[in-house]
C-alpha cells in the first residue's frame, strides 16, 4: 500500500474514532460510520480494524464502558448510567461490566466510595475558553504514546515554522495532553493518548497524523501537578478522591493536562508543573 494512500485510510479511520468518542451514548450504525469516513459499509469493518487492530464493535463498546466507569464516579442510580452510555437495559450493561473490568457496575461503586480519605489537593475553580489545537493521537501505554505523538507533533510543527515560516510554536503557544483512558481498567495497548497544540494560522495545512479540533470550554476544577510526569498517578488518585468525597458533578469531557515548562526536555524533574484540568459542571 502507498504511504499517501495509508495515510488517508488513517485519517478517515480517525475521523471515526473522533465521532464514536463524541457519540458514545448514541445508537451507532456501520452505516452511519462508514458514510463518516466516506467508507463502503461492505469494506469499511476491515478497514477499520487494519488501522485500529481492533473490531469496530469491540472498540465502541469499550469506549462505553470506560465512560460508564467513569460516570459511576457521581452517578448513584447504575440505571442512568447504563442509559447513558447506550445500554437498552440495567441487565445487558452489568454483564458487559463485569465481563470488561470482573465485578459488576454496583459493586465498583461501592468501591469508590470506600476509597474515600483525606483529600490533600484542593482545586482552582475556572471557566475555561474554547482553543482550537493542533493534535496527534497515539495509541498504548502512557509513557511511550505520549512521547510519540509529541514528537511526530513537534517535527510538524517546527517544520511549518523553519521551511514554511508559519507562525506556530511562538512564545504564546499553549500544549495539551489528553489521556482518554484509565491505566487502571484499559489495557495499556489501548490506551489513548493525544498531543496538543495552539495555533491560529489558519493558513496551515494538515499533513499525515496531525488533526485539529477544539478543546471544549466550560466550568473546570484545576489542580496543580508538581514534580515528574511519572508520578502524575498519585496525583489523579486524589483528585478522584476530591471528585467523590465532594460529590461533583462531571461534565461529558475527558480531563487533560496543561505542561507549564516551555521545554520539559531540559527541565529537572522535581521543577516540572502540570495543570490538570477536571471538566466539572
Amino acid at each position: 500500500m502507498k504511504a499517501s494512500t495509508r495515510e488517508d485510510y488513517v485519517r478517515l479511520v480517525y475521523k471515526v474514532v473522533f465521532y464514536i468518542e463524541q457519540n458514545a451514548d448514541k445508537e451507532l450504525s456501520l452505516e452511519e460510520l462508514a458514510k463518516v469516513a466516506g467508507f463502503s459499509k461492505y469494506h469499511f469493518h476491515r478497514i477499520f480494524k487494519a488501522v485500529t487492530g481492533e473490531n469496530i464493535g469491540d472498540f465502541i463498546a469499550r469506549v462505553r464502558l470506560v465512560y460508564s466507569a467513569w460516570k459511576l464516579k457521581t452517578e448513584p442510580k447504575i440505571t442512568n448510567v447504563a442509559l447513558s452510555c447506550g445500554f437498552e437495559t440495567n441487565a445487558s450493561f452489568s454483564k458487559a461490566f463485569k465481563n470488561r473490568f470482573g465485578m459488576s457496575p454496583r459493586a465498583y461503586a461501592t468501591m469508590l466510595k470506600a476509597k474515600k480519605g483525606v483529600v490533600m489537593l484542593k482545586p482552582t475553580i475556572v471557566e475555561f475558553k474554547p482553543l482550537s489545537v493542533f493534535y496527534v493521537r497515539k495509541t498504548g501505554a502512557y509513557e511511550t504514546s505520549s512521547c510519540e505523538a509529541w514528537n511526530v507533533l513537534m517535527a510538524f510543527a517546527y517544520e511549518q515554522r523553519m521551511k514554511f515560516r508559519k507562525n506556530i510554536m511562538g512564545k504564546e503557544t499553549m500544549h495539551f495532553g489528553i489521556g482518554h483512558d484509565n491505566p487502571s481498567l484499559v489495557e495499556q495497548n489501548l490506551l489513548r493518548y493525544d498531543a496538543c497544540i495552539t495555533c491560529e494560522d489558519e493558513s496551515i495545512e494538515l499533513k499525515s497524523e496531525v488533526f485539529k479540533k477544539v478543546l471544549e470550554g466550560g466550568k473546570c476544577a484545576v489542580f496543580l501537578h508538581k514534580g515528574a510526569y511519572e508520578n502524575l498517578k498519585a496525583t489523579y488518585a486524589q483528585i478522584m478522591d476530591w471528585v467523590v468525597a465532594e460529590g461533583i458533578g462531571l461534565r461529558d469531557a475527558p480531563l487533560f493536562e496543561k505542561y507549564l515548562n516551555r521545554d520539559p526536555r531540559r527541565t529537572k524533574p522535581e521543577n516540572l508543573r502540570t495543570e490538570i484540568y477536571v471538566p466539572i459542571a
